[in-house]
């Protein structure tokens, strides 16, 4: 799986940069690490290799600086910012992680919006999806949900997914497992 995958990468340059002469590593691996923070949604992370980056490879390095833009985007859940920035000519050993994120900020809201919503406006939807119209229709169409034709913007209206059923546990299974928890405590 490719979060399994980012999760080992970041293991192995959070090393890399740990065993680094000096504490300073060249600015791919912090870009790298930068991206791998971003996709795993560690936010606090990312902030705080920013601080520890040296200032004089921030200032020449314009990726790394895009890079920050995308944070600050996901660090206020600034959608429409983050779909400005995130798309810039990213360099060959972040581009794939870059796009990752990208498709991946773009399912969980679309799965937000589908849960969240019980009506949208089309143009709220193409703002916080970054999608055109043609490819709002197909994703709705895809998803089932409905869109009320009408002037522009359409109201598209989410079907919400099928709850899934609470787990019921009966009185009494719950009085034995408080009780084998109180005799564990108590012997």
């Amino acid at each position: 799986m490719f979060s399994e995958k980012i999760r080992q990468l970041t293991l192995l340059l959070e090393k890399q940069e740990l065993e680094a002469p000096n504490g300073i590593v060249s600015v791919q691996l912090y870009s790298e690490l930068f991206a791998a923070y971003l996709y795993r949604n560690d936010l606090s992370n990312a902030r705080f290799l920013w601080k520890r980056i040296p200032p004089s490879i921030k200032a020449g390095h314009a990726e790394l600086e895009q890079m920050y833009k995308v944070y600050q985007c996901l660090w206020n859940n600034d959608t429409a910012g983050f779909y400005k920035v995130i798309n810039y000519d990213w360099s060959k050993h972040v581009s794939e992680l870059m796009f990752e994120l990208k498709d991946k900020i773009q399912q969980e809201t679309i799965n937000l919006i589908g849960r969240a919503y019980s009506s949208i406006f089309e143009n709220v939807f193409a703002e916080m999806t970054n999608q055109t119209p043609d490819m709002i229709a197909e994703l709705c169409k895809s998803q089932n949900w409905e869109i009320i034709d009408g002037p522009h913007p359409r109201l598209i209206v989410p079907k919400h997914p099928a709850a899934d059923k609470p787990l019921v546990v009966s009185s009494e299974d719950q009085l034995q497992k408080l009780t084998d928890f109180v005799s564990f405590l108590e012997n």
